[in-house]
């Protein structure tokens, strides 16, 4: 039996800045992640508020170093509609821009930074067996052995591996419909010059059928996927590479941006990623990024949501760690649950339509366009925001208000 303060399933953002922050203040941590870094991952746009808890761990400067692509908003479009919100135009909020990231690149050095700081991480480990009473991890190595792991604190950031959630049954059904993305990057582009060519642009197909992401990176490569129901791609009967093409190719923002492009990679797919759980936390392991909520890429929320809960979850074990009772109710699912129901409301208000009424309106007020704004940066707790207190009341108010004035026009 091997000992441990902290032990932590997976290697991805929210394992990583977990290690780093809990390592830091002293303790000792064993982090196992079962396949090989770098590897190829979605999810390639970052929100402001990520940067913000980068700093607070550390970590930032590591990041700033590998020269990502700066990102400094969001544009969502038609063909018809246009409306752009940029990152410093928000409630006030301590960062104002972010990075595009290729995942692979992000994640091993946000890893490598934790490794830096003091965690024992092992790769091509994996967990097979936890016992929850005795907190008693069972890890089979690269080399096929079987060691075993009692820790203080489990924390599990396996992702989409969702250890833990399979082997303690704590899977939940989304309350999102299921949907897939089709993803592919490309070269030679035809970006804005107008500034925002940094920007990811997010294209509205069709009837709101799909949506297709554009997100650059600072080498020329652009990643461009598409989103849909699974019902909407199998009308089609195309395999993956020909619905991109189709979606992308008819679009008339994405066909002008993507005349001269050409792929680099395969078309890959992803179906049915959402996901939920019945609790995010036990009396000895707590659940951070991936392996516990994920929702919709539409809004970058997943790389936002796994560094906050892996610094929350950090934080709150550490005070555990130093004799303090914590009420993992209040203090962490409570206030998790908060940030991500204010983006399950735009996830899900962008796929009715109600969000596109409220982008797309031709006179939003200022205070309105900054709360927007705010969230779009990943700022999903600020209590002065007109979207965090009741979001569902709040976007249907200001769909009722826009369609009023409409009517009296």
């Amino acid at each position: 039996m091997k000992h441990c303060d902290v032990f932590i399933i997976g290697g991805g953002p929210a394992g990583s800045i977990a290690a780093a922050k809990l390592v830091q203040a002293g303790y000792d941590v064993k982090l196992v992640e079962r396949q090989v870094f770098p590897r190829f991952v979605i999810g390639e746009s970052l929100l402001p508020r990520c940067n913000q808890l980068l700093n607070d761990a550390n970590m930032l400067d590591s990041i700033e170093a590998a020269d990502f692509q700066f990102k400094g908003g969001v544009a969502f479009q038609t063909g018809r509609e246009f409306e752009i919100f940029h990152f410093d135009n928000n409630l006030g909020e301590p960062f104002n821009s972010s990075f595009q990231v290729k995942r692979e690149i992000f994640d091993h050095e946000l890893l490598k930074d934790a490794e830096r700081k003091g965690a024992d991480v092992e790769f091509e480990s994996e967990v097979t067996a936890y016992d929850p009473d005795a907190n008693i991890v069972t890890v089979k190595t690269k080399q096929g052995d079987t060691e075993t792991y009692q820790a203080k604190k489990v924390i599990d950031a396996s992702g989409y591996g969702r250890v833990l959630p399979r082997l303690l049954n704590l899977d939940a059904k989304p309350k999102l419909a299921l949907r897939r993305a089709t993803f592919c990057r490309v070269q030679n582009d035809v970006r804005p010059t107008d500034g925002t060519d940094g920007y990811i642009y997010v294209d509205v197909y069709g009837d709101n059928d799909a949506w297709i992401w554009n997100i650059p990176f600072n080498d020329g490569i652009t990643s461009v996927g598409i989103v849909c129901t699974e019902e909407f791609f199998q009308s089609f009967n195309m395999t993956d590479d020909a619905f991109w093409d189709h979606i992308v190719h008819t679009h008339p923002c994405a066909k002008e941006r993507y005349k001269n492009a050409s792929k680099i990679n395969d078309v890959g797919s992803l179906s049915g990623y959402s996901a939920a759980v019945k609790k995010l936390y036990g009396d000895n392991f707590v659940l951070v990024g991936n392996a516990s909520e994920f929702l919709d890429p539409v809004f970058s929320s997943g790389v936002t949501l796994a560094l906050e809960s892996g610094s929350v979850a950090a934080d709150l074990t550490l005070r555990e760690l130093q004799g303090d009772t914590v009420d993992w109710q209040t203090d962490y699912e409570d206030y998790m649950m908060r940030g991500i129901n204010v983006f399950r409301e735009f996830v899900e208000s962008w796929y009715d339509g109600r969000l596109q009424t409220i982008f797309f309106t031709e006179h939003k007020d200022e205070r309105i366009k900054q709360s927007i704004t705010s969230v779009l940066s990943g700022y999903v707790w600020n209590p002065k925001n007109y979207f965090v207190k009741s979001p569902t009341a709040a976007v249907n108010t200001l769909v009722a208000m826009i369609e009023s004035s409409k009517q009296s026009v």
